[in-house]
């Protein structure tokens, strides 16, 4: 990212943007601040010392992905406010304690009155990127920060979050292991990563797709993954393309018969391709 571009974009959705926060015409999508999705399933996987790609989102896929001892975490969103928010919670796990990580930002234990209190972001901000702190102080010298981030980041789950029960584990892992961000769409990711994983995670990106494309089909989004996004995995790697939640069934049933299907907890399920060696 560019700090200049940063600040430039801080400046507009502080003071452009914030009406429009959470509506069709704000030019920044609203953030996912947690996932819903159950991610013990990534502990199926072996990343142990390997390389993994996820989409970045909430960041939580990157953090579970550490906590279960991935050598090297890539992520990509087209959302640019999901990176600021990921260095922010990076930061935030440096610098605080989970008691204090709680209070800061809206997850179940906490105090909402604490969140995204200044106080912990003076101690957040030294852990931050150039880039990212040239977004978030920007962001802070507006009155009406704390209202504005509490919207913006509309798609809030209350509870805590799988990673944070392995809080300690997860600050270690992440002044050892840097997680790295690239601005991208799922399409544009062959030509941006050349390194091979031993596990990319594409969440339940089929289903933005589907809402934005009705013609866009399961049959595309499979044969756009097998053509495209296999050969960047290592031998015996795999990708978990589709995340398919329990309560769905009703409205469509998945028809990716072919691929390995991983059961999670609450009747969802993951989808994976792997290459086979």
């Amino acid at each position: 990212m560019n700090p200049i571009n940063d600040g430039l974009r801080a400046k507009y959705i502080v003071e452009e943007d914030y009406d429009n926060a959470n509506t069709i015409h704000s030019r920044l999508k609203p953030g996912y601040f947690c996932t819903n999705e159950s991610l013990e399933y990534i502990s199926k996987f072996d990343i142990k010392d390997k390389n993994v790609l996820t989409v970045c989102s909430s960041g939580d896929h990157a953090f579970m992905s550490l906590i279960n001892g991935a050598h090297h975490v890539d992520t990509f969103d087209y959302n640019p406010l999901q990176y600021y928010l990921l260095c922010l919670k990076c930061a935030a796990i440096k610098a605080l304690t989970k008691e204090e990580y709680l209070n800061y930002f809206p997850i179940s234990g906490g105090d909402i009155l604490e969140n995204y209190n200044i106080k912990y972001y003076e101690r957040i901000k030294e852990y931050l990127e150039d880039d990212a702190r040239v977004f978030w102080d920007i962001v802070y010298q507006a009155e009406k920060h704390r209202i504005y981030l509490l919207s913006k980041f509309s798609y809030n789950i209350r509870f805590e979050s799988d990673y944070t029960r392995q809080y300690d584990l997860l600050k270690d892992r992440l002044f050892e292991n840097p997680i790295d961000f690239k601005l991208s769409d799922l399409f544009s990711l062959p030509n941006i990563f050349d390194k091979k994983n031993s596990l990319i995670i594409l969440s339940n990106i089929y289903d933005h797709l589907s809402l934005r494309d009705d013609n866009y089909t399961e049959e595309d989004y499979y044969k756009f993954i097998r053509d495209n996004i296999l050969p960047m995995l290592d031998d015996g790697g795999s990708v978990a393309f589709h995340y398919q939640f329990g309560f769905m069934r009703n409205i469509k049933q998945s028809n990716f018969s072919e691929c390995d299907t991983i059961k999670c907890s609450g009747g969802d399920s993951v989808k994976v391709l792997r290459n086979k060696m």
